[in-house]
């Protein structure tokens, strides 16, 4: 496997998201957000919703080399769907509800990632490589990195999705200023509701843009997660 550092990994998006600005983007625009269908067609992939678990765990799906999986099919059957080595599936719920967009989101530029990092290291991946993603994450961070090719393709998912300048841009646009200082509902509801509109405006999950703020150095103190586990009585 790869040893790709997060410097690695920002300057393989920056290439990408450089090649997406040029071809996807008008040359006037006040901010942008990154279409991930569009990102995903400009790197030649396809985007296929399905059903791909009978419970929900799993969110996409993809493989660098030709073979069949099995997926549900609405009446939650299974059957098989034949990964061609240039296709993403994606869970067919996350397209049909506007509070998934997120999550949505965030699955494809994952799954672009992994794909991108299949081609730069053609050699190390082969059919042995694991197809699918299992989205379902703990709230508190890991201390440890357990897995570091799904470390490698969430980083690089987060760097695609949510590009330095256009959190900049956006932060701007949201009255945000050019650095956070505390994301709170409780302590400062103003600028949460600023940012999330700013989390609506690229397209991104609350938990996944503050998390790539606080990377950035761009939020000193994020709030989100303590906040979310008192209101539901978590210790």
């Amino acid at each position: 496997m790869p040893c790709l550092s997060r410097n690695d990994i920002e300057r393989i998006a920056a290439r990408v998201i450089d090649q997406y600005k040029r071809t996807c983007l008008p040359e006037r625009r006040l901010c942008y957000a990154v279409d991930l269908l569009e990102l995903a067609h400009m790197l030649g992939l396809k985007v296929v919703f399905r059903h791909l678990s009978d419970d929900g765990t799993v969110l996409g799906m993809t493989s660098p080399d030709e073979v069949c999986v099995t997926i549900f099919d609405d009446n939650m059957e299974e059957m098989m769907f034949f990964l061609d080595g240039k296709t993403i599936l994606i869970e067919k719920k996350l397209n049909e509800h506007p509070s998934s967009i997120g999550r949505r989101n965030f699955t494809i530029a994952h799954e672009c990632a992994h794909q991108l990092i299949y081609r730069m290291f053609p050699d190390v991946y082969g059919t042995s490589c694991r197809l699918f993603c299992d989205y379902r994450r703990n709230a508190k961070p890991r201390k440890q990195i357990e897995d570091w090719e799904e470390w490698q393709a969430d980083a690089l998912a987060a760097s695609l999705l949510l590009p330095v300048d256009a959190i900049k841009d956006a932060m701007f646009i949201c009255g945000l200023g050019e650095k956070m200082k505390v994301l709170s509902r409780k302590y400062s509801e103003n600028n949460f509701i600023r940012f999330c509109d700013m989390a609506n405006l690229l397209g991104a999950s609350r938990s996944a843009l503050s998390f790539r703020m606080e990377q950035l150095g761009l939020l000193e103190r994020n709030e989100l997660i303590a906040e979310a586990r008192a209101r539901r009585g978590v210790a």
